[in-house]
């Protein structure tokens, strides 16, 4: 593993963290997983995949 520390948010039963990830995403119709490294958006699922694929992961959490 790539040994990062992460929180995972549950937003499903809760409309107010919900809201809040979205406006992190900058997107009122985003839906999870929305990946959030502090307050700096870093991306979607589908970035964080291309990110692992392209060996760019660190970069993509704003880690370097």
């Amino acid at each position: 593993g790539k040994n990062i520390k992460y929180e995972l948010v549950d937003i499903s039963q809760d409309n107010a963290l919900r809201e809040e990830m979205r406006a992190k995403a900058g997107n009122p119709k985003a839906i999870p997983p929305q990946i959030v490294n502090g307050d700096h958006y870093c991306g979607d699922y589908e970035l964080f995949v291309e990110a692992v694929e392209q060996n760019t992961l660190q970069e993509f959490l704003k880690l370097a």
